[in-house]
């Protein structure tokens, strides 16, 4: 039942089977159930909600095949929008070269993925950038697609997120994760044979052919599970049966009032990350994992192309860190489904009056300290390695890919279960900023490995990772008290 933010309930009552209570909101009230100012009308609105704990229109109440099957589409969506923004990084240098242009004009734009809207914009926008005959339509075709295209991993795990309970949204929300970097490391792969052996102009054509083929299953497979828009309809649909106007959803109620939805959705994630000290540190340690996987697109190959190898073979080594990316995708899911399940149910045994108990959101992070105590040495290992066997730095690769999973995984499960109440408006400016500043990464690969070379590259970069190692850790420890100081999270158990 949906109580916070409103009045106490006047009255309860069944029609048709929904649950709804009866409340008072002032007219012209900032939020729903303040207190009415004196001589104010009051008007009489009926809250739906769910119908109980098992509601079955309520998403996190489908079956297991239901939730599975459901998923299957919004992970096509986030995999094809990653691989489509990251196969025409084999395409630079031929393209640069063809328009006589630097490498770096070829990547400025392209790898912005801004959260707007969808799927079908990032299939659409691969014919203008497959048929161009210039670097600005190439540009231009690049951030369109990628402008729209983000909006669908923000939509798609957050579908994720509305389906899945406490304990397995950890492991949907790390699904997620994972599916989106292994797009962006097997699309390199992908796009170099394409280059290779075809044009680069059908590394578009083939994003528009996955976007069309992930469309067709998305028409098939999706369908809605935002619990706000569910309980809109199921609101519009009593107004028009009993011809009752008052019946009412939370979010119908919060939009009665633009002032409200201003600050909501346009200024309070701006808000959050000037005020809060987890969302800044997550977000900034994050973006440095994020940069190191871009700035891996180009520092990788090069490295195997030292060695002697072709061009599309010196990619084959991202396979190393797509089984990296997978298997920490096992150990996250591991850990969640043993230590971190005996922590919830040790939780909701003491919880008191039936009220549903949370476990801490540090409880989470185990496998972020882990990574991040990885992630220095790993570099270290691949930087250094270049003049031993290609095996030994094949396998550096693996454990990159690994620690930067476990810490960009756990990352973005702790800073949903700190902020779960404004997990969208934390997400939204995380991945904005995350996108913004290492999707800028790969810029400074040319000049840095003109001065560093590989090895003293991959040290900067694992400096620069010892240098925030310690943030999980002390969140783990002092995680608590920094959360009693937020206007935002949700706090202790």
């Amino acid at each position: 039942m949906v109580s916070s933010g409103l009045l106490p309930a006047k009255a309860h009552k069944r029609e048709q089977g929904v649950q709804v209570n009866l409340i008072a909101v002032p007219d012209g009230a900032s939020t729903p159930g303040t207190a009415s100012p004196p001589n104010e009308p009051v008007s009489k609105f009926e809250l739906v909600t769910w119908n109980g704990p098992h509601d079955p229109e309520n998403p996190q109440n489908w079956a297991r095949r239901e939730k599975l099957l459901r998923s299957f589409a919004p992970l096509a969506v986030i995999f094809s929008i990653s691989f489509c923004s990251s196969i025409f990084g084999s395409a630079t240098s031929v393209t640069a070269h063809q328009y006589g242009v630097s490498e770096e004009v070829m990547k400025v734009v392209g790898n912005l993925p801004v959260m707007v809207v969808a799927l079908a914009g990032c299939g659409v926008f691969q014919i203008p950038l497959a048929l161009a005959r210039n670097v600005t339509t190439i540009l231009v075709s690049r951030f369109l697609a990628g402008m729209l295209g983000s909006g669908g991993l923000a939509v798609g795990s957050g579908l994720l997120a509305d389906i899945f309970g406490p304990i397995t949204r950890g492991i949907a929300v790390g699904t997620s994760a994972s599916i989106m970097n292994l797009g962006s490391t097997i699309s390199p792969i992908v796009g170099a044979y394409i280059v290779d052996r075809y044009d680069w102009r059908w590394t578009a054509w083939t994003s528009l052919i996955l976007c069309g083929v992930v469309g067709l299953l998305c028409i098939a497979l999706l369908r809605e599970s935002s619990h706000n828009r569910l309980l809109m309809r199921r609101a519009a649909y009593l107004r028009h049966e009993t011809g009752n106007p008052n019946y009412r959803a939370q979010a119908e109620m919060a939009s009665l009032n633009p002032q409200v939805l201003l600050r909501k959705y346009c200024t309070k994630p701006v808000r959050m990350f000037c005020q809060e000290p987890i969302l800044i540190v997550m977000t900034t340690y994050l973006t440095l994992v994020y940069g190191t996987l871009y700035l891996s697109y180009q520092l990788f190959p090069r490295a195997f192309r030292m060695r002697g190898w072709s061009v599309p073979t010196a990619t084959l080594p991202f396979t190393a860190v797509g089984l990296g990316v997978l298997s920490a995708l096992g150990v996250f899911s591991f850990f969640t489904m043993t230590w971190y399940k005996r922590r919830w149910v040790l939780a909701q045994k003491a919880a008191v009056d039936g009220v549903p108990a949370r476990v801490p959101p540090e409880d989470r992070l185990p496998p972020m300290i882990l990574g991040a105590v990885l992630l220095p040495p790993s570099l270290l290992w691949f930087g250094w390695s270049g003049g031993t066997h290609w095996v030994a730095q094949v396998i550096a690769c693996f454990f990159i890919g690994l620690s930067l999973q476990l810490i960009f995984i756990t990352g973005i499960a702790y800073i949903v279960d700190v902020y779960l109440l404004n997990t969208v408006s934390a997400i939204s400016i995380h991945v904005m900023v995350r996108s913004l500043v290492s999707a800028s990464f790969p810029l400074f690969e040319g000049p840095m490995y003109g001065t560093l070379h590989i090895n003293w590259s991959a040290t900067l970069l694992a400096c620069l990772s010892a240098c925030i190692m310690a943030s999980p850790i002390i969140f783990r420890i002092h995680g608590p008290q920094i959360r009693s100081w937020s206007r935002f999270s949700v706090g202790g158990i």
